[in-house]
């Protein structure tokens, strides 16, 4: 094709037709041009194509790891709620009718029964970290992922109040009525299995009385039953946002 351009040139100089020389190089410059374009539209579609085949890559990965936040939190969020149903009980329970003492060791085993979500973040830092989030073409999407961790800030702040609460306050109280090892026995949780089994220790009913009786205790379980509230509201949220924002993540997967 070369060759066969050269060659028109040269006849065209040799024949002294000059007009028709510089007509026939404006349009042989313009075919040149027109080839140029065609070959960057080519590739931008090419590098476009490859840009959308990654986003789908991302999209796969963020939906799996969404999905197991959700099953994660709805697991830890059964624990701290009846982590709170039970404080609830316990402020709530009149110690004037017969009890049995290892109604109150079952609920205070439910009471020491918390969970904290751990969220899984990888894939998300990844792609934060790589710059990859501007390859998601949805803009409410992507303004959603932009809002993931700190959607965590607040709910983080929470979990660590009611932790140091927990430490320097709950402990302390409930040691000087009743063991440890009695409300220990109590749980079960199914990622918390052992192999030994510390049997629960026999002490007065008296205790579980004046356990139930003291301002001390019930000003406890008061504070810490609004701490743990503010725990399971923001998962709550936490919830709601995950599930909306696995919604957007499937509504922009294709061809699944």
């Amino acid at each position: 094709m070369i060759k066969l351009f050269r060659k028109i040139r040269y006849n065209l100089m040799s024949e002294n037709k000059t007009a028709k020389y510089f007509k026939y190089a404006i349009g042989e410059i313009i075919l040149v041009v027109i080839g140029i374009l065609i070959a960057l539209q080519i590739n931008n579609w090419n590098e476009k194509q490859k840009d959308i085949e990654k986003e789908q890559q991302i999209l796969l990965s963020l939906r799996e790891e969404f999905k197991q936040n959700i099953k994660e939190l709805e697991f830890d969020h059964t624990l701290n709620e009846g982590c709170l149903n039970a404080i609830v009980t316990l402020m709530n329970f009149d110690h004037t009718n017969p009890f049995k003492t290892k109604t109150i060791d079952s609920l205070l085993g439910q009471m020491y029964n918390y969970a904290t979500f751990d969220a899984r973040l990888g894939v998300m830092n990844d792609i934060t970290s790589s710059g990859n989030l501007e390859l998601i073409r949805d803009s409410k999407l992507k303004y959603a992922l932009n809002q993931w961790t700190g959607e965590l800030d607040d709910y983080k702040e929470d979990i660590i109040i009611r932790r140091e609460y927990w430490v320097n306050n709950v402990p302390g109280i409930l040691y000087k009525f009743i063991p440890l090892r009695n409300v220990d026995a109590s749980m079960n949780r199914s990622d918390y299995k052992r192999d030994i089994i510390i049997q629960p220790m026999e002490v007065p009913k008296e205790n579980y009385v004046a356990f139930l009786s003291s301002l001390e205790v019930d000003s406890m379980l008061f504070d810490y039953y609004m701490n743990q509230s503010y725990v399971t509201v923001n998962e709550n949220v936490i919830m709601r946002f995950l599930k909306d924002t696995l919604s957007l993540i499937e509504a922009n997967i294709e061809d699944d």
